[in-house]
């Protein structure tokens, strides 16, 4: 009789044991990996000795005539690929389809991005470039820039910023 009430508490145990395991959290990477159409294109500067920004934003996607006549329609994605558990690489691609039958492509690539998760949320990530935050990417957004400070000609201090936002392709 006692080799079957432990028998019993033996797979009682093993059930609950097995019920109150969570799965584990996939790597940073493997949560925000793929496509994200992008929706803006920000480039902003600031003087120094101004108190105000001149900014311009692009909104994707870009409709148009070229001079010729020719239309043109132009979207942006970014691909989030992994390259380590917590390392990626973006590819900004911008493509240009001209109502001629031509397609034009270009892109770049932010390599070796560290993700990092944001305290307190769940599926965000900043990303770093060498350490310092470019962005940020998860719940289906991604958001990158880049800040320069530098001086004009003239020697006036100024700050550059350009700013790329998207939402994941579903």
């Amino acid at each position: 009789m006692k080799k079957y009430l432990y028998a019993a508490l033996f797979i009682t145990s093993a059930m609950l044991a097995g019920c109150s395991k969570s799965e584990p959290e996939p790597e940073p990477a493997e949560q925000v990996i793929g496509s994200y159409t992008v929706e803006k294109l920000t480039e902003a500067i600031k003087y120094a000795t101004s108190t105000s920004e001149y900014a311009e934003t692009t909104n994707y996607p870009v409709k148009g005539k070229t001079s010729t006549g020719i239309s043109y329609e132009v979207n942006a994605v970014l691909d989030v690929a992994k390259t380590a558990s917590n390392i990626v690489t973006v590819t900004f691609t911008q493509t240009a389809k001209l109502s001629n039958g031509q397609t034009e492509k270009s892109n770049s690539a932010f390599t070796g991005i560290e993700l990092k998760k944001i305290e307190g949320s769940s599926g965000e990530f900043d990303m770093l470039d060498t350490g310092v935050k470019i962005g940020t990417i998860g719940k289906n957004a991604i958001t990158i820039e880049e800040v320069t400070n530098d001086k004009d000609s003239s020697g006036v201090a100024y700050t550059y910023t350009f700013r790329i936002t998207g939402k994941k392709a579903q």
